[in-house]
């Protein structure tokens, strides 16, 4: 009997998956949020994860727009024209007066979440689901953050919606 409690719980507990940046057929779901109105387009993830697997590890480059380098608009900017058939705006600071504000309570995938990260600095990157993002980070290339993470929390500002 004991035995048996002991395979039931292994199978249950090993059955549970989160999403990993390297496979777009699971997705994360261990996130806890201020707010249960999140948004989950799963046509957009299946789209958006295999394009962060594509773009994966690419190089940050101020002003770059290619596969030897790439800055955080032109990434989603790129995105948005690749995944979507969507022109939007090039730099962060027009990214950023376009679309629609929404709320982060209301937040759904694929919407553009921006962050104040110095005096006149701004960075954008792609909703995903459960807090994650898809951005061009300038130290790590393009990956995978969370906007709970201390560093990004405290410099969240707004999300803006486009589609």
């Amino acid at each position: 009997m004991r035995l048996l409690l002991v395979f039931i719980a292994l199978i249950l507990f090993t059955g549970c998956s989160t999403r990993t940046s390297k496979s777009s057929s699971t997705y994360k779901t261990n996130f806890s949020s201020k707010s249960n109105k999140e948004q989950i387009n799963y046509n957009d993830l299946d789209k958006l994860y295999p394009y962060h697997n594509k773009w994966h590890q690419t190089p940050y480059k101020f002003g770059g727009f290619g596969s030897d380098g790439i800055d955080c608009s032109a990434f989603v900017q790129r995105a948005y024209f690749d995944l979507f058939g969507m022109k939007i705006p090039r730099t962060t600071k027009q990214q950023v007066l376009a679309g629609k504000k929404v709320s982060r309570a209301n937040i759904k995938t694929s919407d553009l979440v921006f962050f104040k990260t110095g005096y006149n600095s701004r960075h954008v990157g792609i909703y995903l689901q459960h807090g994650d993002f898809i951005h061009a980070s300038s130290s790590k290339g393009i990956i995978i953050s969370n906007i709970n993470d201390p560093y990004w929390k405290k410099r969240y500002w707004m999300v803006r919606r486009y589609k």
